[in-house]
């Protein structure tokens, strides 16, 4: 179809140049017949050239049918959906090749390709049992639309309850490991509503912690109280509690966990998440934002020293201090710690599709912790 176009285009521009070539003729300003004619042939060559690009683009064109979903005012516990078109205007497949959402309590489903000039419905639902008052999530879709390689869609609203979780509707504990049994973390249940509040059961899902309620004023105010398992492996954790009430609610708090070693690293693992290979290849300098960054730590390690022995071929990495012990810092509520940083960059000509997957292995001169191992992966698509 391109090549008609370009075609008929010469074809129009030749037509106006033999339809105008009498007429010169037969004007007495036969010098202008040259003038004339080196006018419209560069005119024609650029119609010609021109036609690649009134051809249509073989390539996808997302559209979604909206920005925000706003969904009013809501009781705890209640869950609200929304679905709204997502059409592909190109010529191409539209791929959604990866998809990231802002809270774990947001679901979204929607086809992983749509044809060309086809519409798909993409279904978004929020379980509100773990938000007060007012919520504000996203999420972002990747795709293989040059023009549009990200579609992002906002979620707002406020959720209302007849309890109050004081001072905020989730639990933060971290510890070192020698140090459990005197550290935890307490969170307050106030009543709203005139009637008395019974608390009908609490349920705990992970096997970092250890829960327990504690009435402060009977029908009013209750405490619960967390604390950290010392027999279970330091790193990070995530768990929930789960209760019911007399008022037809039941409450999802999420519990955030930290367990400690004096030697220690953040994060424990890396994903470098979703990289496209056209995308690098097309801009090499989006490749840096997927640099990640690790920190080895140790507690009062005046002397601390460590080497990161043969890297995953697909990363390169760079330690600071590059030679002799890490520098000591001196971190609130915890006291002087030596602490390295170490880059972590994906090398371009290694990059393959498909999932890459490998360990960085880090030693330490301290005996009880002569080795840390961090996974780290990342998938590659077109």
């Amino acid at each position: 179809m391109a090549g008609q176009g370009r075609g008929c285009l010469l074809t129009l521009a030749l037509c106006i140049f033999r339809q105008r070539a009498p007429m010169l003729s037969r004007s007495r300003r036969v010098p202008g017949r040259a003038a004339f004619g080196g006018a419209v042939l560069p005119l024609a060559l650029l119609l010609l050239l021109a036609g690649p690009t009134l051809a249509e683009e073989q390539v996808p064109r997302a559209h979604l049918g909206g920005t925000l979903y706003d969904f009013g005012t809501v009781k705890t516990g209640a869950k609200v959906q929304y679905t709204i078109p997502l059409r592909n205007l190109g010529a191409a497949d539209l791929v959604i090749q990866d998809m990231r959402l802002s809270v774990p309590a947001l679901t979204v489903r929607t086809p992983r390709v749509i044809p060309p000039r086809e519409a798909a419905i993409l279904t978004l639902e929020l379980d509100t049992s773990a938000f007060r008052g007012d919520v504000q999530a996203g999420v972002v879709l990747r795709t293989n639309d040059p023009h549009a390689p990200s579609l992002e869609l906002h979620v707002r609203g406020r959720v209302e309850s007849a309890v109050e979780l004081l001072p905020r509707p989730a639990i933060f504990l971290s510890a070192f490991r020698w140090e459990v049994e005197q550290r935890e973390s307490a969170l307050t249940i106030v009543n709203r509503e005139k009637s008395p509040l019974k608390i009908l059961g609490v349920r705990s899902e992970g096997d970092r912690f250890t829960v327990r309620l504690e009435p402060v004023e009977e029908g009013r105010r209750y405490e619960l109280v967390v604390k950290l398992r010392g027999s279970r492996p330091s790193g990070l954790g995530l768990g929930r509690i789960t209760f019911s009430t007399n008022q037809g609610e039941t409450i999802a708090i999420p519990v955030f966990t930290l367990l400690r070693d004096q030697v220690y690293v953040s994060p424990p693992e890396l994903d470098l998440g979703q990289i496209s290979l056209e995308q690098i290849e097309k801009h090499p300098d989006s490749l840096k934002v997927k640099t990640e960054t690790l920190y080895v730590y140790k507690y009062r390690g005046e002397d601390f020293r460590i080497q990161v022995d043969a890297p995953p071929s697909f990363v390169a990495v760079e330690k600071t201090p590059v030679e002799g012990p890490g520098a000591i810092v001196n971190i609130p509520g915890q006291g002087p710690t030596a602490i390295f940083e170490i880059k972590v960059a994906p090398l371009r000509e290694q990059l393959k599709l498909g999932t890459l997957e490998g360990t960085i292995r880090i030693r330490t001169n301290d005996p009880e912790f002569p080795e840390i191992l961090v996974p780290i992966r990342c998938d590659l698509s077109k």
